[in-house]
């Protein structure tokens, strides 16, 4: 199986967190024995610097995580959910087991997983799906959209079970006017 490297570095994010956060509040607490603020307050000043240092790395984690031009999860699927009304798909709407339902005009139900924004998918991320997609709601053309691409097991996974898949390149081509059904019908 191939090295993911977004999991390797999640790996050591939490070292490098718990090194930010513990070294200043050592620090702290010296220099704030050393300007004479003893006992229970050295403490509770270090703890209060802490918290505020917390809040920091969570704000500097949370912008890495949206960095510019990757939208949120949320507008992820607003966007295909437009992209599917361009293209002429009637009933389109946000669903909370698929993301995107919505019908081609022969009747066709088309469900859309949008994938994970931080990683290749996985079988894992197409398996839960194409039971919701077949079982719930007796999709059609069940399509799987991420950004980060699929692993080669993924692949296999979509092909066996007839998930289309669109990743990166093929959502641009999407966006620029590809037609969806143009789209899924080659990836088949």
């Amino acid at each position: 199986m191939p090295r993911n490297p977004t999991r390797n570095y999640s790996k050591y994010r939490g070292w490098a967190i718990t090194l930010l956060v513990t070294l200043p509040a050592v620090i702290l607490h010296d220099l704030f024995h050393f300007l004479g603020i003893n006992g229970n307050d050295t403490w509770l000043a270090t703890a209060a610097t802490v918290a505020l240092l917390f809040a920091a790395v969570h704000v500097a984690d949370s912008a890495l995580d949206h960095r510019a031009g990757q939208p949120s999860e949320r507008e992820f699927e607003c966007q295909i959910a437009d992209l599917c009304r361009r293209d002429g798909l009637l009933a389109v709407q946000l669903d909370r087991d698929a993301n995107v339902k919505a019908y081609l005009p022969d009747g066709s139900l088309v469900l859309i997983r949008c994938g994970p924004t931080d990683h290749p998918a996985l079988p894992a991320d197409l398996h839960h799906f194409i039971g919701t997609a077949h079982h719930e709601h007796q999709a059609d053309i069940p399509v799987f959209v991420t950004l980060h691409g699929f692993t080669n097991e993924a692949r296999r996974f979509a092909a066996y079970h007839g998930i289309a898949l669109i990743d990166r390149p093929r959502l641009g081509q999407w966006q620029q006017g590809h037609g969806l059904a143009a789209l899924v019908a080659t990836t088949h």
